[in-house]
């Protein structure tokens, strides 16, 4: 918070509202796939079980280290919210296959 310039949590209630959009208006037709930073991955699969709770089940481990089946990803960056490591970044928006 403090970080931020909030001196307490009531400050941040409502915060995000301005950000909400209609669903119409939400790109559907790109998809940002996560990329992963091998050299940061310490192998936990954290990554593999949040996709596989989504439902995705579109990364698996090999060797120790994750890797992306693209043709199941939907682009949710699950993935990216539960990695301890902060080894999940974004890669480019592309159209969908």
């Amino acid at each position: 918070l403090e970080g931020k310039g909030f001196a307490n949590v009531e400050q941040l209630v409502g915060a995000g509202v301005g950000k909400i959009v209609p669903a119409e208006q939400l790109n559907r037709s790109t998809l940002v796939y996560p990329k992963f930073d091998q050299s940061r991955c310490i192998g936990c699969g954290r990554c593999c079980i949040s996709c596989e709770d989504g439902g995705h089940q579109a990364i698996t481990l090999r060797k120790g280290k994750p890797v992306l089946d693209a043709a199941r990803c939907v682009g949710c960056h699950l993935c990216r919210l539960v990695c301890p490591m902060g080894a999940i970044g974004v890669s480019r928006r592309i159209p969908k296959p």
